[in-house]
């Protein structure tokens, strides 16, 4: 374990959100067509409830749960470097205590394949999957998470 700070994600920390969800090696591959051309905007960081994790200024990880309409974990990224480290389970756990803050009954996950083991370790149920779409041309599990 590492010693690191969680807090909300502001306008000023875009960049390094984006720079760590591209270097993602979970997107090495056929997954990497996924994160082409996308980012985390300004817009997004403002609406949702983005969180990071960081240690000496440096980001390791962060999560965006979509709080509107049917509330969803929109993106969770931690840090090659900081894999191995309980990092993802602290940031899960954040969101899941967000999560019943605000009285959802349930949290929707579209889950990268690679990370399913992690989301159902966590206590998310798997209720279905998405099929390909676009430049995702795999399936891809639908999971519900009762915070």
């Amino acid at each position: 374990m590492i010693d690191r700070e969680l807090r909300r994600a502001e306008a000023g920390d875009i960049a390094a959100l984006n720079r760590l969800m591209h270097a993602s090696r979970a997107y090495d591959g056929e997954y990497r067509a996924m994160l082409a051309g996308y980012v985390v905007t300004p817009e997004q960081v403002a609406r949702d409830h983005v969180v990071l994790a960081e240690r000496c200024g440096e980001t390791l990880g962060f999560y965006s749960l979509i709080v509107e309409d049917e509330p969803e974990l929109d993106l969770m990224f931690v840090a090659d470097a900081a894999q191995g480290t309980d990092l993802g389970r602290v940031l899960f756990e954040d969101m899941r205590g967000e999560a019943r803050r605000r009285g959802l009954a349930r949290v929707r996950i579209v889950s990268h394949p690679p990370a399913l083991g992690f989301y159902l370790r966590m206590g998310a149920v798997q209720v279905g999957t998405c099929e390909p779409t676009g430049r995702v041309s795999w399936a891809r599990p639908v999971l519900d998470l009762a915070p």
